[in-house]
């Protein structure tokens, strides 16, 4: 019967053998190796027991269970995968419903979650990643996505509605502009007040409608010399049109609403908060506010206004 051994040697490793004992003596049937480390040792150990079991004939009644060593230092790494977060992704879009959608729309998807890159360089990675394979006929294709773009915002209502228990009591809009790499523009993409400060680039402007914890519900793009302000009303307008039970509150910043647009809004009925700009307000208001607030902290006060009600509030962190 073969037993391990270990044995101190003279260069004080530990060598690591498989013997039979006949009577007193060791008869050495195979030398495993040597070793200073503890880990390594526990691999050698390892691998005489391997030896024996698979050099004996004998089975034995009590086996004992296999361990699985992985020695890090020893490791190597040969590639990375992303199937975990492929096959994790695709079962947000099954519980989102946006499982019909095709393939080349959800994989896209799935790589700018990943590892955000150019259209081509994602058909790279899809393949790289995940064995997936498109040509760059894709961009041929592309063009049609868009026909998917009510039916996803449909979706996502659902799902803000039904998984998040979004109440809709008010939805935030705001505005933000994407450049092109190019400075040649058409009638889309064009010179306009850029947010990246790429003022000679074309671009793009997307007005984006989100729910209060910040859940996307609908946007729409505009040329990219549209005037911010324009956007909210073809935004608003559509997104109540699709739902007609909604009518939420308007939450904007007090760049993005001037006296037309306000006026737009009261007119078609829609309630809005906005923030406002006091030093735009005459002076008898600013004083009447000042005296009302007082400079005690957490004070609020409210006043009438030519576009609404007017809710001020002192803050001694913001006042210092």
């Amino acid at each position: 019967m073969f037993s391990v051994r270990k044995v101190k040697t003279r260069s004080g490793s530990t060598a690591v053998q498989v013997v039979r004992y006949v009577g007193h003596k060791a008869i050495i049937f195979k030398h495993i190796g040597s070793s200073k480390d503890e880990t390594e040792l526990t691999v050698l150990l390892q691998s005489a027991a391997d030896w024996i079991e698979k050099n004996t004939a004998q089975l034995s009644l009590f086996a004992d269970q296999k361990q699985k060593l992985l020695v890090v230092d020893r490791g190597e790494c040969i590639g990375v995968t992303h199937y975990f977060a492929y096959q994790f992704f695709m079962r947000c879009f099954e519980e989102c419903g946006l499982a019909h959608l095709p393939g080349l729309l959800l994989d896209l998807s799935i790589m700018r979650l990943v590892e955000p890159a150019s259209k081509l360089r994602s058909i790279e990675l899809l393949q790289h990643y995940f064995d997936i394979k498109y040509s760059q006929r894709i961009y041929l294709k592309i063009p049609k996505l868009t026909d998917y773009k009510s039916d996803i915002e449909q979706c996502a209502y659902k799902v803000a509605q039904e998984r998040f228990n979004e109440p809709f009591y008010f939805v935030l809009y705001d505005v933000t502009t994407l450049y092109f790499e190019s400075f040649k523009a058409d009638e889309l993409k064009t010179q306009g007040f850029s947010k990246d400060n790429k003022s000679l680039q074309p671009q793009i402007v997307i007005g984006l409608l989100v729910t209060q914890s910040g859940f996307p519900l609908s946007y729409q793009v505009f040329a990219g010399n549209t005037f911010e302000g324009k956007t909210m009303i073809p935004v608003l307008e559509g997104f109540i049109s699709t739902h007609p039970q909604t009518r939420p509150i308007i939450v904007a910043d007090a760049a993005m609403l001037d006296d037309e647009r306000l006026a737009e809004l009261r007119q078609r009925k829609l309630s809005y908060i906005v923030g406002a700009r006091l030093p735009n307000a005459k002076l008898t208001l600013v004083r009447k506010i000042h005296a009302k607030l007082n400079g005690k902290h957490g004070a609020m006060a409210q006043f009438p206004s030519m576009h609404g009600d007017l809710v001020c509030d002192f803050s001694l962190k913001r006042y210092k």
